[in-house]
């Protein structure tokens, strides 16, 4: 485990490094008239001795974030998979982007991943449409891995609305689909069967017309929850793209 480390010191330390006299040395060039000596300044030799040590400790944060890297990705690997929850997602019928009807029967036998957002949105709904296309392309080797997205302005959210919507994040919509619907329905599937939040203040502007909750929803071939992960956390994207991994294999 400590070769690449030791590896990344030595290409850093002596493909980087200076070239320049040793102390008192003495550089001579020569031509068939004259002989020309000079010597390096003290000054020169300090700000390469500068530079040296510079490289030395950029060798070493180098090092320091490759142990803690593969420390990481080991414990990723022995990790178990997410454990189960008794939250179990009930039956629902919406409709696709693509105007097709959709339901927790399209998804049997797909792990899946899912958020509430809305196109209207000008807070974090389009970072975390983002986020789901970068889980979209990191996943992309799953061919049993899904992502879902129900919109909570339904009203507004028509299936055309939302299909110009994706196309400003994602390129293949096979495998993500954008939701409308009814709006009680969407709500009532946030809050009872996510149990996620969610809010309407019809007469609040847009960015505040619906509070609702910025976290991902990991699923099973089952339809169970398996995990929550907070979709403006690094960390906990990180630990979702790990658990839907260690399910996919399953």
């Amino acid at each position: 485990m400590r070769f690449p480390v030791i590896m990344t010191l030595l290409i850093v330390s002596e493909s980087t490094r200076p070239c320049y006299p040793p102390t008192g040395d003495i550089m001579t060039t020569t031509d068939t008239n004259s002989i020309e000596t000079t010597t390096a300044s003290p000054t020169e030799h300090k700000v390469s001795k500068i530079v040296l040590v510079l490289l030395v400790l950029a060798g070493l944060l180098i090092a320091v974030r490759t142990i803690a890297t593969m420390r990481e990705e080991v414990r990723m690997i022995n990790s178990p998979p997410p454990p189960m929850t008794h939250i179990v997602v009930p039956e629902f019928s919406l409709t696709r982007h693509d105007g097709e009807p959709f339901g927790l029967t399209n998804l049997k036998g797909k792990v899946w991943i899912a958020d509430f957002i809305f196109t209207r949105c000008a807070g974090p709904c389009p970072k975390m449409t983002q986020r789901m296309a970068s889980l979209q392309t990191v996943l992309a080797g799953y061919d049993n891995v899904a992502f879902v997205s129900f919109s909570v302005d339904p009203q507004h959210d028509t299936p055309e609305v939302l299909t110009n919507y994706a196309k400003h994040f994602s390129s293949d919509l096979k495998n993500w689909s954008f939701l409308t619907g009814d709006r009680d329905a969407i709500f009532d599937l946030c809050l009872r069967g996510f149990r996620l939040s969610v809010s309407e203040d019809p007469d609040a502007d847009y960015d505040d017309m619906i509070i609702h909750s910025t976290k991902f929803a990991l699923v099973d071939e089952d339809g169970k929850i398996r995990g929550y992960y907070e979709g403006s956390e690094d960390a906990d994207i990180t630990r979702l793209v790990n658990d839907v991994s260690k399910l996919a294999q399953q």
